[in-house]
């Protein structure tokens, strides 16, 4: 029975043997505080909590394996079984040694790439109408359910959805933090607690509720409306049935097996172009802009031009497969182990008021998304991931979590849009908001 068990494509006593090994360092404090280290106890950690999740019936269909990823090394760390050098290991691995901008560039590039060309086209020109809208109508809603509930509608709107929508911590909570503090006096460091806690408690929920969409949406892709749920990475209702174009239709046919170590090499020096010329725009383009966008707007551009040649796209998002399979695993638990302070979370459940107004905010971004991309012809539960999950998740880090719970990588751009420049309208939106209704 042992030989027939496999966990990483190991047999089960290898596979033991490896993660005694990394317990035992972790345990001893031997674990060296590299990129190295950081790999080695993240992958072990998640390719393990992944395996069980996937494994459980029923609950497997739900996301248990990201689930179990995202909470339990952190719970791990909370209790003590997990020290806590190891997660400052974890933390420096994912954002001391920038593993995100290795991470992030090879999953934007090739989601584009291999993207559909008229799809493209399509869904760029309809996304941002309801992306707008979104923020605006939740923002609203969630103040109007924290007046009923006694929480005052202004002060909803400022540190519940105001953060929440913002896409994390760096780009949302701290310098709301300042302008709120700016208008209408107050301690800042206390204000920045507040907003905080909303977006965590927030990117736990965008996790889970991306595991449920995507399970129901599976069994039931028609549920209640016909395009509730798109497959194959499909995301206009209107599309054809095969939606790749004929010079896609002879790459594929010559190799059926895309994944090849030439494809990889060929997606990944392709990243490594867009990514350098992205860095050169962002320093001499006045405006401030993140280079993830950049990204976007060349690979959008090339793919729009058809200046490539079709292997090329395909390779590259070989490479974004490649990236998104075999770093989901050691990147949710990275996030777990550095990112979620799950002590920090578990505080909040002494505001209960506090705690059911964030959850019900992430609902209502989820359901105005969904609804409001829906009536501009994408399907339900891809325009509620797109541009819903996509502005209450942590920003990059959330954006990766949510879309490998849901299954979904190839929406990686149009999350990351919301991140960045629908995080920038959320900012001016709230600045206009805090400026009206705070008083020194």
């Amino acid at each position: 029975m042992e030989n027939k068990i496999r966990i990483g494509g190991m047999p089960l006593s290898v596979f033991l043997a490896v993660a005694l090994c990394t317990i035992a360092a972790m345990q001893l404090n031997l674990v060296p505080n590299k990129m190295g280290g950081g790999f080695a106890i993240c992958l072990v950690l998640g390719v393990a909590l992944m395996w069980i999740g996937d494994r459980v019936p029923v609950l497997n269909d739900y996301g248990l394996g990201t689930i179990l990823t995202v909470l339990v090394p952190s719970y791990l760390v909370y209790i003590g079984l997990i020290p806590e050098s190891a997660a400052k290991i974890a933390k420096n691995f994912f954002s001391g040694y920038d593993f995100t901008s290795f991470l992030v560039p090879g999953l934007l590039v090739g989601s584009i790439l291999a993207m559909n060309r008229k799809t493209l086209i399509k869904a760029g020109m309809r996304f941002i109408i309801p992306m707008i809208l979104t923020i605006i109508v939740a923002t609203a809603a969630s103040g109007a359910v924290g007046a009923v509930m006694g929480y005052g509608f202004v002060n909803t709107m400022l540190n519940v959805a105001g953060p929440i929508l913002g896409s994390g911590v760096s780009a949302s909570a701290v310098p709301l933090s300042e302008i709120y503090a700016g208008y209408g006096g107050g301690n800042k460091e206390a204000i920045l607690t507040t907003l905080t806690s909303s977006v965590m408690v927030a990117n736990v929920c965008t996790i889970l509720i991306a595991c449920v969409l995507a399970a129901w949406g599976k069994k039931h892709p028609n549920f209640l409306m016909k395009g509730f749920a798109g497959s194959n990475g499909r995301l206009l209702r209107n599309e054809e049935t095969v939606d790749i174009s004929e010079k896609e239709k002879e790459q594929l046919a010559k190799d059926p097996n895309a994944t090849t170590f030439s494809a990889l090499k060929t997606g990944f020096l392709m990243t490594c172009g867009i990514y350098m010329a992205a860095r050169i725009l962002e320093k001499y383009i006045p405006g401030g802009l993140h280079f993830y966008l950049y990204m976007i707007v060349i690979a959008v551009g090339l793919k729009i031009a058809d200046v490539l040649e079709e292997d090329v796209c395909q390779a590259s998002g070989a490479w974004t497969s490649f990236m998104a399979k075999i770093m989901t695993p050691c990147t949710l638990c990275a996030i777990s182990l550095g990112v979620l302070q799950l002590k920090n979370v578990i505080k909040l459940f002494g505001d209960p008021v506090f705690l059911i107004l964030c959850i019900l905010c992430v609902v209502v971004t989820t359901l105005v998304s969904g609804t409001l991309c829906y009536i501009f012809g994408f399907y339900f539960i891809e325009g509620a991931i797109m541009a819903g999950l996509g502005l209450a998740d942590m920003g990059g880090t959330g954006d990766v979590a949510v879309l490998s719970a849901a299954n979904r990588m190839e929406l990686l751009p149009f999350l990351t849009i919301c991140s960045r420049i629908g995080g920038a309208i959320n900012m001016a939106w709230l600045t206009f908001v805090a400026a009206n209704f705070l008083a020194k």
